[in-house]
């Protein structure tokens, strides 16, 4: 199916994007000869914060829009439903809410680690640090089955090893990551963010000819229970999936992502004013709304396709999410090239998506934990080389956790359990000191310590027991049957074979047999582990009262003095109406170029 030509072109792509890094990193060194020493770690971490608009634009799409999203969202609704559409629909509203409120607290904050604003609005080093830890685990294991998941895919319909993939991969994007800093990320995504358009777009055309047509594919869709999926409105956590947790809850999802997160903050901070970060979010919008609709689409075409020969059931590939892969394969193998160009959109997607984990693991271990101790020490340029070398170790680690991503039970399963476990405790500190002034430093702890926890005990148990097992809704399948895959089917009771299983229970709601805390979706660990994080931190705050610098009280009442001219003022910065620095006072900030109208 995959041609000499095809392996080619991805191998192209791997090259063009390690060029980019190469190009920038000596961009840089010239840059970085005629300016002051002192710029070169910002110049690293945050592109000198003089980036273009477009650019950033498309690698915060690229971030967005990894493997995950271009095989795992397609592999979901072929199997279960087009529940995970409003997924996407709901990032609109969230992209929103991060442009009012989130993204001018942390521009005017000018932080490169996102999560000084634990220490600043609760005076609390501890609990900065406990945050950005979070972070590098959840972010860690996050690149790793990003890394895994198109590595899977491609050995599962090719005679390639799984390990050269995951070695090319991870190996590219550690090396123009290491070597070229922010500016070789943005750039890079950009390039990339290229290849996954026009290959979605060229597979998307191609499919829907191959597959009979849009009413052939909307009929086999309403026939086979897919848009049925809608319909699930029991508000229950206890089930695979619902309609509630796929709006409400992506809303925080996506605001999460979007503007309490290292990666995509990092972007805000490396514009030239908050004006065209917000210009920038507002053209994100709907250029990711077209996207994700057709990382979704492809899910309902690749049913109309194979929906009378399930390659799952015939035994032709082993696993969902090698679904996409096959599928690019039969229909534009017919067309030299064409293969090859998807497996550059599939893996410019996780590229894009590595390289920026990367650049932010760095940035938050030296913001965080080593610069005061390092900086003077080492000097600029000796931090800077430092910075290059984590980068470097970050990437090893990453590539070397794809290798276990294999027990994880899926890349939707995988991504959603890491993400809820850790991010959402994350995102609930934020927002807890963000919308409750009466938060403080014991509120947060207490949150944190009880949260965590629970929510890891939540995720071990859901991929020991696998609660769901290998639920999906039933295709017409009449081609030769794979007796093993159906057996294995019949065992775990899903429903592939509905009067068996619905004789038992139905598998949407899980094995009745588990203990109930494990059979959580894993789609709502998100929205619960912050809720759960918002409701002890403000009670323990009410019990356990601190009074607050004033200092903390401003950063307390942000919402309240947002655009007014005293709004971040301390003894570091005076800020603008607009949110641009105008005075820097301490020595961190005297490095950083003007950026005054």
């Amino acid at each position: 199916m995959f041609t000499t030509i095809d392996f080619c072109i991805f191998a192209a792509c791997l090259a063009l994007s390690m060029l980019v890094g190469v190009y920038h990193a000596l961009k840089s060194k010239k840059e970085q000869a005629k300016s002051l020493i002192s710029e070169k770690t910002a110049e690293f971490l945050l592109g000198g914060r003089k980036l273009p608009i477009i650019p950033v634009c498309l690698s915060l799409l690229a971030t967005f829009v990894s493997s995950i999203s271009l095989l795992g969202a397609p592999a979901e609704i072929y199997q279960r439903g087009l529940l995970f559409w409003p997924k996407y629909l709901a990032s609109a509203v969230a992209f929103l809410i991060t442009g009012v409120f989130f993204m001018p607290i942390f521009y005017k904050l000018q932080a490169t680690s996102i999560y000084e604003y634990f220490e600043k609005r609760y005076d609390s080093k501890l609990l900065r640090q406990i945050g950005a830890v979070l972070f590098l685990i959840s972010t860690w294991f996050y690149l790793a089955v990003v890394m895994y998941a198109p590595a899977i895919a491609l050995a599962g319909v090719t005679q390639v090893s799984l390990w050269p993939l995951i070695l090319a991969v991870g190996i590219s994007s550690t090396f123009y990551t290491g070597i070229g800093g922010m500016k070789a990320v943005i750039w890079t995504d950009t390039f990339q963010a290229f290849f996954m358009y026009l290959g979605l777009g060229i597979l998307l055309v191609k499919g829907t000819t191959d597959a009979g047509g849009l009413q052939e594919i909307f009929r086999i869709s309403m026939v086979s229970g897919r848009f049925d999926a809608l319909k699930r409105i029991d508000p229950s956590p206890l089930q695979h999936n619902n309609i509630w947790i796929m709006t409400f809850g992506s809303v925080l999802i996506w605001a999460m992502t979007s503007g309490l997160d290292q990666m995509a903050v990092q972007r805000y901070c490396s514009m030239s004013s908050l004006r065209n970060a917000r210009i920038m979010l507002a053209m994100a919008v709907p250029a990711f709304l077209v996207l994700g609709t057709m990382c979704c689409f492809i899910g309902v075409v690749m049913l109309a396709y194979f929906y009378h020969c399930n390659p799952l059931e015939s035994g032709e590939i082993k696993s969902q999410d090698q679904l996409v892969i096959l599928f690019a394969a039969k229909v534009l193998g017919y067309i030299p090239g064409f293969p090859g160009l998807f497996l550059a959109c599939l893996f410019s997607g996780t590229l894009s998506t590595i390289s920026s984990g990367i650049n932010s693991m760095t940035a938050v271990l030296w913001e965080d934990f080593l610069k005061d101790s390092q900086a003077v020490r080492l000097g600029d340029t000796g931090s800077a080389n430092l910075n290059k070398m984590f980068a470097f170790v970050f990437g090893i680690g990453a590539t070397l956790m794809a290798f276990l991503c294999q027990y994880m039970g899926g890349i939707v399963n995988a991504v959603a359990s890491v993400t809820g476990t850790m991010a959402g405790p994350l995102a609930g500190l934020f927002l807890l000191g963000i919308f409750f002034p009466r938060a403080n430093k014991n509120g947060a702890f207490m949150a944190v310590i009880i949260t965590v926890p629970f929510f890891v005990c939540c995720a071990v148990g859901h991929n020991f027991y696998r609660p769901y097992g290998n639920y999906a809704l039933p295709t017409n399948f009449t081609c030769a049957k794979n007796e093993d895959f159906f057996g294995s089917l019949n065992t775990s009771l899903t429903a592939t074979s509905p009067p068996l299983a619905q004789a038992f229970y139905d598998p949407h709601y899980g094995k009745p047999d588990v203990f109930f805390v494990y059979k959580l979706s894993t789609f709502s660990y998100a929205p619960l582990s912050a809720a759960m994080v918002l409701v002890i931190g403000y009670v323990a705050s009410i019990l356990m009262p601190q009074k607050m610098t004033p200092y903390q009280r401003k950063l307390a009442y942000s919402l309240t003095y947002m655009g007014r001219n005293t709004f971040m003022n301390d003894q570091q910065t005076v800020m603008s109406k607009d949110g641009e620095s105008l005075i820097h006072k301490s020595e961190e900030m005297k490095v950083m170029p003007s950026r005054t109208k």
